[in-house]
């Protein structure tokens, strides 16, 4: 009797290092059942379940397996700082809020930050639609004070991927800049993620002090 492929690709994953099993075989180990890649698992890693159902040709709830196993990669080699530790950095507040470039509607969120620069919390402001998010001062304001923070950081996220900042984006750091100073909170940076990286607007020299 034939050997299907998914009992081939069970078989590797189960005696071979899984470095050297095929994206193919390994994609047919977690469906548990035949599959042929159509595009790169790169694609697919990004992809929702809905998404994936049509580009496999699979339903919805194997799509979701998928979607799960991809999550849960992500989250394992994520480490992101602790509360206490210093987060001043643009890259360790990348790390700390990648999981926002996921989001498919802009949010605005604020980190925390102690005397020192170090990590309080992070706080979720506002949540909008897929080009904007409103956000206001006083809100802003409110929720660092209300939490007895020393300083902020701003950040939201591109739901587009690309990580350069609007018009708008330049405006609101400003007017959340000069918010912050009036009410005696150090604000930090402001800083765009995406899924193809981070932008800060520390980093781009384009923060005024």
């Amino acid at each position: 009797m034939a050997v299907s492929p998914y009992q081939l690709a069970r078989e590797r994953a189960e005696t071979e290092h899984l470095r050297q099993v095929g994206d193919d075989d390994l994609v047919r180990v977690v469906l548990g059942s035949d599959v042929k890649l159509a595009v790169p698992i790169s694609t697919l890693s990004r992809a929702s379940s809905h998404e994936i159902a049509g580009l496999l040709g699979i339903s919805r709830s194997r799509a979701a397996r998928l979607v799960t196993a991809f999550e849960l990669g992500r989250r394992g080699a994520w480490t992101p700082p602790h509360r206490g530790d210093r987060c001043l950095d643009p890259g360790t507040v990348y790390t700390l809020m990648r999981d926002l470039a996921q989001e498919e509607a802009e949010e605005f969120h604020i980190i925390l930050l102690d005397v020192r620069g170090r990590l309080l919390g992070r706080r979720l402001i506002s949540r909008g639609s897929l080009t904007q998010c409103p956000v206001s001062p006083r809100d802003v304001l409110r929720a660092v004070i209300r939490e007895g923070a020393h300083g902020v950081i701003y950040i939201h996220n591109h739901p587009s991927g690309d990580c350069t900042p609007s018009e708008s984006d330049h405006d609101l750091t400003e007017r959340l800049r000069a918010a912050a100073e009036l009410v005696g909170v150090v604000a930090r940076d402001h800083v765009i993620v995406g899924t193809d990286g981070y932008y800060s607007f520390v980093e781009a020299g384009r923060w005024r002090r």
